[in-house]
């Protein structure tokens, strides 16, 4: 059988089509062709693969973005091998059995159970960190997978880090096109967008700058001084057997729970650990608590822990107080002011890269949209990935006691004073009749 493809590769991207390397990293300006290129590859591999009933996959953040910037792609340049194709789905077939499936990062949970033997991962600085190493790389494992990351930087985030690990390591391809190296953009239509774009933009989107700003996150800033100074370290064992652990806890069930450990010192919390699930019961989360060789002091539960479920006709903070373990409520206030707390209290942190990598990179990630009309940030974080985690963290800095040292050396306070709650004064809250209702008149 006769096999013609209709894409001709521009020469920046011979190497990375000619490759060698199990694993691979592209760090390309915008409009370089990446997307393009690497749907080939895709379908290069999958024709030519020896592979019984092979799978591939390309990821993007969001579902909807794949079929919006690749799916087309898919369709047109696989027109010769191509026998089946599934709109609903987003997948083809080809000729020898092979498939290739369009996946949005925003639902991890379709690709768990598959194997794959290829995926290219798009944008994965805007994916959760933990897509990696939890949902995708098992699913390389059995058949030898390849994969492939492409995007253009946001700062210093797990792309980062993947970005530098294929520069050191021999079994990665590392490629990095720059809109002034890479000769794709005409030098005039350079010369326009740099004139229209922030110097910042210009030099994240155009220059392939890790260190640039990026617009409108929370605590980017913060965090990559922590790093710098040596307060957010792999290499610190930080956990005390002997004093007890505290939790601040975002509840989700659609939405992720996101969980931190810390230990409060004179000179500040000592974040120790992080937990973040999705889609589980309220059990599994009592169970990961009890299966900890912690002490606890307070599980710290967010405002609407209160409120009873149709499912079980309990609230989640009787559920918790039921099985042993201590529990409070996080004080109900704005988040203007949790994210006031939290830029406050993050610098006084220290950090334990190891255990707490994904609530770390959440708090990187997490940012206001910028209105291109009024040139003004909204008053509203995104919501996204990144949400629980750092939502989690303005309850952790609600709550913790706080070393004041350039104070009083050895005292520590709250910084803010949390109301007690028991049994007996939730029940007597909800069933307290209201006030207003006594000024209705009919």
């Amino acid at each position: 059988m006769e096999i013609t493809f209709e894409y001709e590769p521009r020469e920046q991207f011979t190497d990375f089509h000619h490759r060698s390397q199990r694993w691979g990293s592209l760090v390309c300006h915008r409009r370089a062709g990446k997307t393009v290129a690497c749907i080939n590859e895709v379908l290069t591999r999958a024709t030519y693969t020896q592979k019984k009933d092979a799978r591939f996959a390309y990821i993007a953040p969001f579902y909807r973005q794949a079929k919006d910037v690749a799916w087309q792609y898919l369709k047109s340049f696989g027109e010769g091998t191509i026998i089946k194709i599934r709109e609903s789905e987003l997948r083809v077939e080809l000729f020898n059995g092979a498939w290739i499936t369009l996946y949005g990062a925003d639902n991890p949970d379709a690709l768990r159970g598959l194997y794959l033997d290829g995926v290219v991962l798009d944008e994965y600085g805007d994916c959760r960190p933990s897509l990696w190493g939890t949902v995708v790389l098992p699913t390389l494992a059995d058949r030898k997978g390849w994969a492939v990351f492409i995007g253009t930087p946001k700062g210093k985030n797990h792309f980062y880090e993947v970005h530098t690990r294929a520069c050191k390591e021999d079994n990665w391809f590392n490629m990095t096109l720059k809109a002034s190296e890479s000769g794709i953009i005409d030098q005039s239509e350079l010369a326009e967008m740099r004139a229209q774009m922030s110097p910042e933009e210009y030099q994240q989107e155009m220059e392939c700058d890790f260190e640039a700003a990026v617009k409108g996150t929370y605590f980017a800033d913060i965090i990559q001084q922590m790093e710098q100074s040596g307060k957010i370290s792999p290499e610190r064992p930080l956990w005390d057997p002997t004093e007890q652990v505290h939790c601040s806890t975002d509840l989700g069930y659609t939405d992720s729970t996101a969980i931190w450990f810390w230990q409060d010192t004179i000179h500040g919390p000592n974040i120790i650990d992080y937990y973040e699930n999705q889609g589980v019961k309220l059990q599994n989360y009592i169970d990961m608590w009890k299966s900890k060789p912690y002490e606890y002091g307070t599980i710290w539960l967010p405002h609407d822990a209160k409120a009873k479920t149709l499912q079980t006709g309990r609230s989640t903070v009787e559920q918790v107080l039921g099985s042993g373990l201590p529990c409070n409520i996080v004080p109900k206030l704005s988040r203007q002011h949790g994210i006031d707390a939290a830029r406050l209290m993050l610098p006084r942190c220290t950090i334990n890269k190891t255990m707490c990598y994904d609530g770390i990179e959440a708090l990187r990630a997490y940012r206001r949209n910028f209105n291109e009309l009024t040139r003004s940030f909204s008053d509203s974080p995104v919501h996204d990935w990144s949400s629980n985690g750092s939502d989690s963290f303005r309850y952790l800095s609600l709550v913790c006691q706080k070393g004041v040292t350039d104070v009083v050396v050895g005292q520590a306070q709250p910084l803010i004073k949390p109301p007690e709650y028991t049994l007996d004064k939730l029940f007597a809250d909800r069933e307290r009749p209201s006030r207003a209702l006594g000024k209705l008149r009919i």
